[in-house]
């Protein structure tokens, strides 16, 4: 008899990559309700698009970039957005009175679950937390506890009676250069209807999507749905779908990402840039903690590092350094 390891039989799926994903951005649900919010962030996403594409060609000498564009609905933990008929009509007009296209749309609780996997539970199982020099074990492992610090807490005091008073410690970041930024990011917590994830957790497993380093035993996950595959109402009438309408009622019933652009570049990319509100910083700087930490599969690490220097790019070893932001105050 003869025994191989399963993952010597698993196979990296291939696919198409695009140089960079942008991802245009992400609007708080009050902040959807206002049209002229929209068109503002349209506007000003406009100019960074147009700007880090030009930026792009001419680092690739010259050659049309491969760029798409991606939105990102907040139906996890708002459920009161407008219907997706009415909200996709919405970010598209702002989009293209700005002159922008939005290439694809995706739903943020698709980063929870998508199908039968479970992403965000996928991506906590791949958090390799190293402890620093100098931790003594007495804090529980990050799969228990749901917190994942960037560094070392300050020490809970224990104190001895008639003791000498005791000495503060501060928190200190790992690979800090002069001085700590320390950040403990919430992974979840446990509520009486089951595990809700925090939104860096969620923005996580979003920009690892956007990388194409997500994988199911080798296979791509979140492939999007072309909007050509959701039948017109003069094709026939779908379930949960209002009569004239080309999109469902609930945004539970949309594909996770779905393609608006037939001529779209891939979704996923070497590189993402996010156009994001200062809103966002604080959630994104959990974000790289938690990206840092993750230890995706390496056979797709590898193949998409071979297929960038293939076409003359050189990628960062670390993933998060692939991730790259724009934030916006109040215009």
């Amino acid at each position: 008899m003869t025994y191989e390891e399963t993952s010597a039989k698993q196979r990296t799926e291939r696919f198409g990559m695009s140089h960079l994903s942008i991802e245009v951005g992400h609007l708080y649900a009050d902040d959807l309700a206002r049209t002229d919010a929209l068109k503002e962030q349209m506007a000003s996403a406009a100019a960074w698009v147009h700007g880090t594409t030009e930026a792009l060609s001419k680092r690739l000498g010259g050659r049309t970039p491969r760029v798409s564009t991606c939105y990102l609905v907040d139906d996890y933990f708002h459920q009161d957005l407008p219907d997706p008929e009415h909200l996709i009509a919405q970010v598209s007009e702002a989009a293209a009175a700005a002159g922008l296209r939005i290439d694809y749309l995706a739903r943020e609780s698709a980063c929870d679950r998508m199908g039968p996997l479970q992403l965000a539970a996928l991506v906590a199982d791949r958090i390799v937390f190293e402890p620093p020099p100098g931790t003594n074990g007495s804090r529980p492992p990050v799969s228990d506890l749901g917190w994942l610090p960037n560094g070392v807490p300050t020490p809970k005091p224990r104190g001895i009676a008639m003791g000498a008073p005791l000495r503060w410690i501060p928190p200190s970041q790992n690979s800090r250069r002069e001085h700590s930024v320390f950040l403990d990011v919430e992974l979840w917590n446990d509520t009486p209807k089951g595990r809700r994830w925090s939104c860096p957790m969620l923005a996580a497993v979003w920009q690892l999507i956007r990388l194409g380093v997500l994988r199911d035993q080798g296979k791509r996950i979140g492939v999007p749905e072309p909007v050509e595959s959701l039948v017109p109402a003069e094709h026939g009438h779908v379930p949960g779908q209002r009569l004239g309408n080309r999109f469902p009622d609930r945004w539970s019933e949309m594909p996770p990402i779905l393609q608006l652009n037939k001529k779209a570049f891939p979704f996923p990319a070497y590189r993402t840039v996010s156009v994001l509100s200062t809103d966002f910083l604080e959630v994104e700087h959990a974000v790289r903690v938690i990206c840092g930490s993750v230890r995706p599969d390496a056979g797709a690490l590898d193949q998409i590092r071979k297929s960038a220097e293939r076409e003359g790019m050189s990628l960062p070893e670390e993933l998060v350094d692939r991730l790259s932001y724009v934030f916006q105050g109040p215009l």
